[in-house]
């Protein structure tokens, strides 16, 4: 399971990076923000929910407490929060913009994971870290931006960044002696719980069309189900600061992705950060491979 983690991590980070190009599509077909959340989060609540039932892993059955129970489903907030901000903050200023601030989330991660563990990250981890900001910044397109930047939605894409990073290390560190398919499932309902909440006004006003139950349960396909159950079963299997450098593969995916969806430009300096970005990811997993050979 080790050898085969960070490759599974990877795809989880890659398929992260779809549904951004599936809500333009839905937005395109009239589906408003609201009730596409709330249709993405049920959807990955009951799709779970039924494999759960199949299973029959219960949750009696998994030497688990109410206590832990409630703890997952609360710690499964953070990924309903990094949605809600993140969709916040692209009302104010520009993808590129919001995209480099949510990948703070690489070096928020790490931080938080060191504090977590106790343990500080490595240098050669480090220097992946600077490797994928760098790379953020080109394959964004960041620069030149041309517009002033509002200080409340970078606030907003930030709050994003901190949620994913709590979502990276809550699935690492959290509820192990589970099941991971339980416990990806406690973590959507938790999710499905906040986006409820914080969207009930504009989910009740809304109309609930083809559409939105449509682009619903791909996205919940692609940025809950496939991923957190991913996250879930080979995160804990990496070392301390591996997790986060390669979940900045969304980025790149969500550039390809775009660019094949929705025939979006690709530029060189793009193409180049892009390049950074699977340099810097590879990087330590290549190296921790040969220094291990070394050692035996």
């Amino acid at each position: 399971m080790k050898k085969i983690a960070p490759l599974f991590v990877g795809l989880g980070a890659i398929s992260f990076g779809i549904p951004a190009s599936l809500f333009k599509i839905a937005r395109h077909e009239g589906v408003v923000n609201g009730p596409l959340l709330f249709w993405s989060f049920l959807s990955a609540v009951v799709i779970l929910g039924i494999i759960h039932v199949a299973r029959y892993h219960w949750l009696r059955d998994q030497q688990t407490s109410w206590r832990q129970i409630l703890l997952v489903m609360a710690a499964g907030t953070a990924s309903g929060f990094t949605n809600t901000f993140y969709i916040q903050s692209l009302k104010l200023i520009p993808v590129a913009a919001a995209a480099v601030m949510l990948m703070q989330a690489v070096w928020l991660s790490v931080l938080l994971g060191a504090v977590i563990h106790r343990r500080l990250p490595s240098r050669l981890q480090v220097v992946s870290i600077i490797l994928v900001l760098v790379g953020t910044v080109l394959a964004a397109g960041l620069f030149p931006i041309t517009q002033a930047l509002s200080p409340l939605g970078l606030f907003f894409s930030f709050l994003a960044a901190c949620a994913y990073a709590c979502t990276m290390q809550f699935t690492a560190s959290l509820g192990n002696n589970l099941d991971a398919l339980s416990k990806t499932w406690l973590l959507c309902i938790g999710a499905f719980l906040l986006i409820s909440i914080v969207w009930g006004p504009q989910i009740m006003t809304a109309p609930v069309t083809g559409a939105t139950i449509k682009w619903g349960v791909l996205i919940a396909l692609f940025s809950m189900v496939f991923p957190l159950v991913a996250y879930s079963i080979f995160m804990p299997y990496l070392e301390l600061g591996i997790g986060p450098i390669l979940s900045s593969l969304e980025l790149p995916s969500s550039i390809v992705v775009a660019f094949i969806l929705l025939g979006e430009t690709v530029s060189w300096a793009q193409i180049a950060g892009v390049a950074v970005i699977i340099f810097a990811v590879i990087l330590p997993n290549v190296w921790g491979v040969w220094h291990q050979r070394q050692l035996e």
